[in-house]
């Protein structure tokens, strides 16, 4: 099957600044923070893919990487979909307050679609419905929602521009268990009719074994290994892999 998403020795560096308080601001020097490591896969279409690490191992700034948020890299990134979408871990913060959920949900038509007001409001209806939401809730604000609402809202978001890519970073950390079970059936839900592929970053191994085809393991930004979801549980071939297995109770 046809990949989707080819990355080829993917490097990341980052500049970070001395503390301007140690020495004259101007003679402040510029070094480089190697991020991402030689990294290497790819996702074939229709296919989850789940990444795995711990806290500023690299996830994100991949991910920024693949959807053109971070272009000082080095290596080759071919991303076959024009539109690829995210949605973020705190959906709170990833909507406007300050807008009802109705505006939020026809701004990206508003923005890359020649539809008119009534087929918007159509679409918006029909992707809230397909997200398990009512349609009334377009008169609400976001701060009026549940966080588990507000996350259905963000996946709702992402799908109205008909992606065929998308990345979910850590998208039911900041959900308790019983939410996070439901945005999880919704996303596999949303993966089989629609045939979407995605990228899922996540520090659960729990959940990516539910969500997961395939998975890669990162650490100190380098993908430490790479497999199907069975072969890395099974038989890990690191000690990383091993304790991150053991740390969940797997």
């Amino acid at each position: 099957m046809k990949n989707i998403l080819t990355v080829k020795n993917l490097n990341v560096y980052y500049k970070n600044r001395e503390n301007p308080l140690k020495y004259f601001p101007a003679k402040a020097e510029k070094r480089l923070q190697h991020v991402l490591k030689d990294v290497s896969f790819e996702i074939k279409r229709g296919e989850i893919l789940g990444l795995v690490g711990e806290s500023g191992c690299g996830k994100t700034s991949l991910a920024k990487a693949i959807l053109g948020m971070q272009r000082q890299y080095e290596g080759e990134i071919v991303l076959d979909c024009p539109n690829p979408q995210m949605v973020f871990q705190d959906p709170y913060n990833s909507l406007n307050p300050a807008k009802k959920i109705g505006w939020i949900l026809e701004e990206p038509l508003r923005m890359k679609s020649q539809m008119t007001r009534e087929e918007r409001v159509k679409r918006v209806d029909e992707m809230l419905v397909r997200v398990g939401l009512d349609a009334k809730l377009k008169e609400h604000y976001p701060t009026e929602l549940s966080g588990g609402q507000r996350q259905r809202i963000a996946i709702a978001a992402a799908l109205l521009c008909d992606t065929e890519f998308l990345i979910a970073d850590e998208p039911v950390s900041a959900l308790d268990v019983t939410i996070q079970a439901q945005i999880v059936r919704l996303l596999l839900r949303l993966h089989k009719e629609l045939g979407i592929s995605m990228l899922f970053i996540s520090h659960d191994l729990r959940v990516v074994y539910q969500m997961c085809d395939r998975v890669l393991i990162m650490k100190s930004g380098e993908i430490l290994e790479q497999g199907t979801v069975e072969d890395i549980y099974n038989n890990p071939k690191t000690d990383y892999t091993k304790l991150l297995l053991e740390a969940a109770d797997i």
